[in-house]
């Protein structure tokens, strides 16, 4: 079997100034960044899972084009010693144009290695998706400063895009005042000081092409018996995701107050910041009543709010020409809530066993899906045999959003030679195992081969006694009645398994951890010698490793995967490709 994967990436940008009068300038600025990705699957006849062989042959083409014309007028002494100005106005074309080719056969004519759709079986497998946006955006800035002080910025920006029907206009504002320029309060232990405000707006576009109603081949399935259109000569259908041209951008709407402080020299700073916002006009897929001919629609359906604290600091351990060393660190404990959903109280952002939902008055993203019946004080309604029973009604199993995050790092030089460590943590928040939990039903579980003598009679959840001295394989449990049995009727039945018919609230388990984010360590060749010999100014040499390694409950799977990948939806995982340790070098060269 082969996976191959080759990716050829072109990144350039330019930049044209021009200085028309001492207090005015021009830019003009260009970027494009292009890449093509070329994926190749091959398992030859045979395989596991795919016995008749199977071709997957898919290509990614990706180009965005950046443009930027801005106008600065600068006047830092517009009142010499006392105030000063500066403007920006600018205007921004952007267009990112995405298209994917896919063709696949899943049965080959003759066992062969040659990668070829000559040799597949009819039909077909082909698909071919183009994702073409552009936007606009008008863009102002005004700044103040006094007495070299107290600093202030009003900026606005009117966009347009391809996704949305209209322009929209994204105000914002921020105050600062460097409070240590005043007479008296710089000194030995506070050395800089500065208090900040802000309030400002920002739009997300919705995806392209949500406007209308369009028409889909499809492919109609009982689980494993597919019926697919192509195989009839090809067709169409009606969409059943229904059109919208009405769609609004997101609009997110923030505040947060702050300061800045540095102490003893500049030898420890603090930075401390409280937010909140409130986003209003969030995009989601809607359910409909398939009477209406649909089944969902993207449309502008709630709104929820964050606030919380973030914190970041560093100290300066070691501070001369030859040698430093460097302590940081940051904390963050974000809250959320969703506050509204046109009119339902539940939206489903993934549809699996356990989704992940928005929820009205709770956090973005809790997880529900099939739990435990439980009495009014929260302890477990057992049957007979001293098991939890189903609830017939699923619910809020848990939430995968964290207490606080964090991060502790530390950095250091030695004449040409650096280093950086950095360790992240996320404290709190479930994580949904689907795989352990689907695998204990299959008996491929480690748990679940594990073999205990009993000391006690013990029951298992379909009323067999087991008496004491009896080897068994299986684990011993309780769920407030006394020691249970928890063997195959168990695992196979409502202690394992797919769909409803499991608890899966069993599933849930702490998924915070504490990983080693990354390692780094450099070498700068530099000097006369070196100017002479090469031409260069510098050559960097660097090493770097990531997600190295990591400390967490949770056996078999990085809690920080996710199942339906870069979504809303997070804390699941289910047979999900495990995280990547990556290690990097590169050659940095400066003329």
């Amino acid at each position: 079997q082969e996976a191959t994967t080759a990716v050829n990436r072109f990144n350039v940008s330019s930049n044209f100034n021009i200085h028309l009068m001492p207090w005015l300038q021009l830019d003009l600025r260009g970027g494009v960044d292009s890449y093509a990705d070329k994926r190749v699957y091959f398992a030859p006849i045979g395989s596991a899972s795919f016995n008749n062989g199977r071709l997957d042959n898919e290509d990614y083409t990706y180009t965005e084009i950046n443009t930027d014309a801005i106008a600065r007028v600068d006047f830092p002494d517009l009142v010499p010693g006392k105030v000063g100005f500066n403007a920006t106005l600018g205007f921004n074309i952007n267009d990112r144009l995405r298209k994917n080719l896919y063709a696949a056969t899943r049965s080959f004519l003759v066992n062969s290695d040659l990668q070829t759709f000559n040799n597949g079986v009819s039909p077909f497998e082909v698909s071919n998706n183009t994702n073409h946006i552009r936007s606009n955006r008008l863009y102002s800035i005004l700044s103040f400063d006094l007495f070299d002080q107290l600093f202030a910025n009003i900026s606005g920006t009117q966009e347009a895009a391809s996704t949305i029907s209209g322009t929209y206009f994204y105000p914002s504002a921020d105050l600062a005042w460097q409070f240590t320029q005043l007479p008296g309060l710089k000194g030995q232990f506070l050395s800089f000081g500065k208090l900040r405000m802000s309030w400002g707006q920002v739009g997300v576009q919705p995806t392209a092409y949500r406007f209308g109603t369009t028409y889909e081949t499809f492919t109609y399935s009982t689980y494993d018996d597919a019926l697919d259109i192509n195989e009839f000569g090809g067709g169409f259908r009606l969409n059943d995701d229904q059109g919208n041209p009405g769609l609004q951008p997101e609009i997110k709407t923030e505040w947060e107050v702050g300061a800045d402080l540095r102490f003893w020299k500049d030898r420890v700073n603090l930075g401390i910041t409280y937010y909140q916002n409130e986003i209003n006009d969030i995009l989601l897929a809607v359910s409909l009543s398939p009477s209406s001919g649909y089944l969902s629609k993207y449309a502008n359906a709630g709104s929820m709010e964050n606030k919380g604290l973030e914190v970041d600091f560093g100290f300066k351990l070691l501070d001369n020409r030859k040698y430093g060393l460097d302590l940081y660190g940051n904390f963050n404990n974000n809250r959320n809530k969703v506050l509204d959903l046109a009119g339902v109280d539940r939206v489903p952002l993934t549809d699996q066993s356990i989704t992940s939902n928005a929820i009205v008055g709770q956090p973005l993203g809790i997880l529900f899906g099939s739990r435990a019946s439980r009495n009014a004080d929260g302890s477990l309604v057992l049957d007979d045999n001293g098991f939890p029973t189903l609830d017939p009604e699923q619910g809020v199993i848990g939430d995968p959003n964290p207490d606080w995050r964090g991060g502790l790092g530390l950095r250091g030089y030695y004449k040409n030679f650096n280093f950086n460590v950095l360790f992240e943590t996320y404290q709190g928040g479930d994580f949904a195992e689907r795989t352990r939990f689907v695998l204990t039903s299959f008996g491929t579980y480690e748990t679940v081969g594990n073999e205990v003598t009993l000391t006690q009679d013990l029951v298992n959840s379909a009323g067999e006694v087991f008496t004491a001295g009896t080897t068994v394989r299986g684990n011993i449990g309780n769920y407030g009645g006394g020691d249970v049995l928890l063997d195959e009727t168990w695992y196979t039945t409502l202690g394992g398994g797919l769909g409803g018919s499991a608890i899966n609230e069993f599933s849930i388990n702490d998924g915070s951890w504490t990983r080693l984010r990354e390692v780094s360590v450099g070498y700068t060749f530099k000097g006369e010698k070196l100017r002479s010999a090469t031409g260069l100014q510098s050559i960097e040499l660097s090493f770097i490793g990531r997600n190295l390694s990591i400390w967490t409950d949770i056996l078999g799977i990085d809690p920080e995967v996710n199942q339906s990948g870069v979504d809303n939806g997070f804390g699941i995982e289910y047979f999900t490709n495990p995280s990547t340790r990556s290690w990097l070098a590169s050659i940095k060269l400066d003329f």
